[in-house]
């Protein structure tokens, strides 16, 4: 079983190796433009890759754009949900570090402009902007992003998702897809073609999904999703000007994150229930109930003009608006007066209660209930969130001669981010969980502002073959907090970054040759979400990695490899430390600690990968990942002595939790005439998911627990594509995906003892007509 694991990175390292060793002697292709972007990536000083159209095959239209990034060296793409269906348990992880609903160490960005964060509460991931079948690539930055890249959480490297272009020529697409767990898609898009004088293009789309949870029948919820977007290219003699606007509104059912011990009692059950029981305490894992509600809708306006011949000017302002809500259970209520004010016992402590008596009032303690006089009390929590960005990034690029060119540019974005909390009384917990739209209790009301500065200036020098760059940037960021129930501000902080280098060089060996190297220090300013605690914030520092790159490349015709070695350290670590532990789910949010910088993370590893055109109808992707993340010095962590005292442990020399240390991809696509089809197969290595602590005599000491065991997971699509010579309907395309298609029971990302399990095999077909 060892060995069959093994078989696939072992693979893929051959090709890669064979594929390198093969070329150095080979009669040399023509060299690549130095803007084209393959599959491998663009030929820059860092580490980087793009996905392309065989890599979108293998995505049923379904899926979220998300689900691009997984066939990607070094990146890791778990979503408990079909089709990535849930926000909740999506998480997204390259050279150790994580983008999930409570890490936020990896930039995103649309058409290169900010996302504003892709946390649960408060973010929105690129789904919230992309369709699938609206999106042209992802350029996927590892490790050393580029200079200009505006995002507060790149410590990583950063995701830009990039938006496709209209079609020259007028025309429409209507698509239907079904699949698996009742799941449906409508998709519609009309081209204009070229309009005002043959300068303009445009199109609009929208798309209708829906689909059921993949685990449990009957009431086990669902996801909706209706999208909405707009984009326009006007190719003017003075400036090119690119608008988009988008508009989406979902709403997710959420999956649980369960236990190694509970997985392995039922791999294909998350604890969520589909049948009302009538018990507070069952129904709280009523899965219907654990919702995610969000509407976003973001524009932008790009300005590319040349002032003069030496000259580019690229200016782009946006906005975004978002609105949504996260909902839960709790099987009680909040004690409250008469004007809805929590009423606290002698110790300043919130009260609860489970039942009313006979005449509707709360019963503080249970014992009291005769056996037929009482009635259940139980809440439907709602967290509304709440955010309006506008900004602006610009760059300009100065020739200074044939050799030599400056860029500077800035990113300025003002946030203004909303968050409150309310408690609904549940109807008649015995029935069913209908709730009163009136709250009876609010718990917080929050708004946090967030002004952004970034600007940064970089020179490019070439020198014959040799391709020489070195920058700088530097982040301002500034927060408060204002508590809407005193009406004034209770908090704010500044998280500026020092003056951060960056440097990198491309070595053309020859015309398909080239080594490329790159240093750049990153930066992830506080979260404004810090400011939930009453602690000094002058004592806690910003984290920041120092990310290192060097590689070679091989851009031929029909191959393309690369292969990079990079090292990483990753230091101040923020963490919250609890003062007490707690058990179950916090519906009340009041676990006492504070945030604190504890250690860091070092990373080393390699990444390669392979896209060969073997001949007219085959062609080979191949990606390998060896990844070695361990905690550094003084990353501290609570845990008790022998005597059940509170004490701190360093997990020094541990392993990262949630970074496997081997992945591998291998994809085989085939194209002849009409027909199409692909098989893929990805590798992931066993990893620890968490990490505790055992006494060693009378002191504990770290170590790692819940090793999570290796899986591999295959894909398959076929389609056949045919046109039509008539006026009215273009062309047919029939095409069906298979994801998991060996049925593969595994884990599928989470962290701490809380993990996400990996969909079952899923079927899906799509017809699309083009007129």
């Amino acid at each position: 079983m060892k060995n069959q694991s093994l078989l696939l990175p072992s693979l893929v390292a051959s090709s890669i190796a064979l594929a390198l060793s093969g070329q150095a002697f080979a009669e040399e292709s023509q060299p690549q433009d130095t803007e084209v972007i393959s599959v491998i990536g663009a030929r820059v000083a860092y580490a980087n890759n793009s996905t392309d159209e065989d890599i979108k095959s293998f995505s049923a239209p379904l899926s979220s754009v998300n689900d691009l990034l997984d066939m990607m060296p070094g990146v890791n793409v778990s979503e408990g949900g079909a089709f990535g269906s849930d926000d909740w348990s999506t998480t997204i992880t390259m050279r150790g570090f994580a983008l999930s609903g409570s890490e936020q160490q990896l930039g995103v960005t649309i058409d290169g402009l900010p996302n504003g964060g892709s946390g649960y509460g408060g973010g929105s991931k690129a789904n919230r902007y992309l369709l699938l079948e609206d999106t042209a690539r992802v350029e996927v930055m590892q490790g050393t992003s580029d200079v200009g890249s505006p995002s507060l959480d790149a410590l990583g490297g950063t995701f830009n998702y990039i938006s496709a272009n209209p079609n020259e020529q007028s025309g429409a697409v209507a698509s239907v897809s079904g699949g698996d767990y009742d799941a449906r898609k409508y998709y519609l898009r009309f081209d204009t073609g070229r309009f005002w004088n043959d300068t303009t293009t445009s199109y609009l789309s929208l798309a209708d999904s829906s689909t059921k949870r993949w685990i449990g029948s009957g009431s086990n919820g669902d996801a909706t999703d209706f999208h909405l977007a707009y984009k326009l290219v006007s190719e003017l003699d003075w400036a090119t000007i690119t608008g988009r606007i988008s508009y989406d509104d979902v709403d997710e059912t959420n999956y649980n994150g369960i236990s190694l011990a509970q997985y392995q009692e039922n791999p294909r059950w998350d604890r969520l229930t589909w049948n009302w029981t009538g018990d507070p305490v069952e129904d709280q894992n009523f899965a219907e109930a654990w919702r995610t509600l969000r509407k976003n809708t973001f524009a932008y306006l790009r300005l590319d003009t040349r002032p003069s011949d030496s000259t580019r000017l690229v200016v782009t302002p946006y906005y975004h608006h978002m609105t949504g809500r996260g909902d839960w259970l709790p099987p009680y209520q909040v004690l409250v007066d008469g004007n809805g004010q929590a009423v606290l016992d002698a110790d300043n402590n919130l009260q609860t209660f489970t039942r009313f008596d006979a005449n509707g009032a709360p019963l503080l303690d249970p014992s009291q209930c005769a056996s037929n006089d009482c009635t259940l009390a139980s809440s439907y929590r709602h967290t509304h969130y709440g955010k309006e960005r506008y900004g602006l990034t610009g760059r300009l690029t100065w020739d200074i001669t044939d050799n030599n060119s400056l860029t500077a540019g800035l990113w300025t974005e003002r946030q203004d981010r909303d968050e409150y909390r309310d408690w609904h009384s549940v109807l008649n917990p015995a029935v069913g969980p209908a709730y009163n739209h009136q709250a009876y209790w609010r718990q917080y009301d929050r708004t946090y502002v967030t002004d952004t500065l970034n600007y940064y200036v970089q020179d490019q020098w070439v020198l014959g073959d040799l391709t020489l760059n070195a920058g700088a940037r530097k982040t301002q960021v500034d927060i408060s907090r204002d508590d809407n129930f005193l009406g004034r501000e209770t908090g704010s902080l500044s998280s500026d970054s020092d003056l951060l280098p960056m440097a990198g060089l491309v070595w053309a060996l020859s015309p398909n040759w080239e080594l490329f190297g790159g240093y750049a220090e990153n930066f992830k300013a506080i979260s404004d979400s810090i400011l939930e605690t009453d602690q000094d914030f002058g004592k806690l520092d910003a984290e920041t990695a120092k990310n290192t790159d060097l590689g070679l490349r091989y851009l031929g015709q029909d191959l393309q490899v690369t292969a990079a070695f990079y090292h990483i350290k990753f230091d101040n670590r923020i963490t919250f430390i609890e003062a007490t532990a707690g058990s179950g789910i916090d519906y009340l949010g009041e676990l006492d600690g504070q945030y604190v910088n504890v250690g860091g993370i070092k990373s080393k590893g390699f990444e390669g990968s392979l896209n060969w055109q073997v001949n007219d109808n085959w062609s080979l992707y191949g990606a390998l990942t060896l990844n070695d993340s361990e905690y550094s010095d003084h990353s501290l962590v609570s845990a008790k002595d022998q005597q059940g005292q509170d004490t701190l442990v360093d997990l020094k020399g541990l392993e990262l939790a949630g970074a496997p240390r081997t992945m591998a991809v291998a994809a085989l696509s085939y194209h002849q005439g009409p027909y199409r089809g692909g098989l893929e197969a990805k590798y992931t290595d066993s990893y620890y998911g968490a990490y505790g602590n055992r006494l060693d005599g009378t002191s504990p000491v770290a170590t790692n627990v819940d090793k999570i065991d290796a899986h591999t997971v295959l894909g398959l699509y076929a389609g056949y594509h045919l046109d039509f010579n008539g006026q009215g309907i273009k062309g047919l395309d029939l095409s069906f995906n298979i994801s998991n298609l060996g049925d593969t029971n595994y884990l599928s990302g989470g962290s701490n003892g809380a993990y996400y399990i990996g969909v079952g095999r899923t079927v899906t077909a799509n017809a699309t007509l083009s007129f």
